[in-house]
């Protein structure tokens, strides 16, 4: 009989999560977590102990998954948001490292190249990603076989990703980008809407001469902007929930969220 493949988290990778959890949130809530865990996670949740981990060390991905959520979950509010930011960051220092990642003007284009960024930490089982270009933008299908909560964990850090890679592809602007995420099971579907029939160039129709008076209507640029200003002025909109039992669905906006300080050039969102 062969022997059972091991899926497993790599220990750096948690490293960098904690690191990036803590330059965000301060030294003191990384550090709590490791009390509001199962002594069975806890042991994984050391950043010193992660420190002094070898680049081969890992953890079992059973739970490595649960430390992931655990991290969104106590320091975060649950919804994902933290794990998105926590992408955010990472992809930055990737995309900061490696000029050669990003392509400039292809937002499609950069964030495929950050797939081996994306599945390196897992062993022993492949990260499915299909990415597809649309005309709207592209859809992305990540997922893990066998492991939803691995699954969700990665649909968040991609989702990051994915607003990383827009700050250096610099194709139509953070303002523009809209995200949405289907998950059913170990397979999760994301959308990223960037493009729309309004960026068009398309020369309006010539009205027919008319003896009545004109009608003045306020430009789209001002309509627009009052817009921004009262979504600015009215309450938050509501967290996106993750619900007990699949499928699940949610619509991301980029300027929800956290900014992170990198290196990359800051962009309005």
């Amino acid at each position: 009989m062969g022997k059972l493949a091991v899926n497993e988290l790599r220990s750096w990778f948690l490293r960098n999560v904690f690191e990036a959890a803590e330059r965000q949130l301060g030294t003191a809530a990384v550090a709590g977590l490791r009390g509001r865990l199962p002594p069975r996670l806890a042991a994984h949740a050391s950043l010193e102990r992660l420190r002094s981990s070898t680049a081969l060390d890992c953890v079992p991905l059973d739970e490595g998954e649960e430390i992931l959520l655990s991290v969104d979950s106590f320091l975060g509010d649950g919804t994902g948001k933290l794990l998105e930011s926590i992408g955010l960051d990472l992809a930055v220092r990737v995309l900061s490292q490696d000029g050669s990642v990003a392509r400039s003007g292809d937002l499609a284009g950069t964030v495929a190249r950050l797939q081996a960024f994306l599945e390196h930490p897992f062993v022993g089982v492949p990260l499915l990603f299909e990415l597809r270009r649309n005309p709207t933008g592209f859809s992305l299908i990540v997922g893990l076989s066998g492991h939803s909560r691995a699954t969700r964990a990665v649909r968040h850090l991609t989702i990051g990703a994915i607003i990383a890679a827009e700050r250096f592809a610099r194709e139509v602007g953070a303002e523009n980008l809209k995200i949405s995420a289907e998950s059913t099971a170990d397979r999760s579907s994301i959308n990223a809407r960037y493009l729309s029939g309004e960026q068009r160039q398309v020369a309006p129709e010539q009205a027919p001469p008319s003896r009545r008076p004109p009608v003045h209507r306020a430009p789209t640029a001002s309509l627009s902007a009052e817009v921004e200003r009262i979504l600015r002025n009215s309450a938050p909109p509501r967290p996106i929930e993750e619900e007990s039992q699949p499928p699940e669905s949610m619509t991301v906006r980029v300027a929800s969220v956290v900014p992170v300080r990198g290196p990359a050039s800051k962009r309005k969102g």
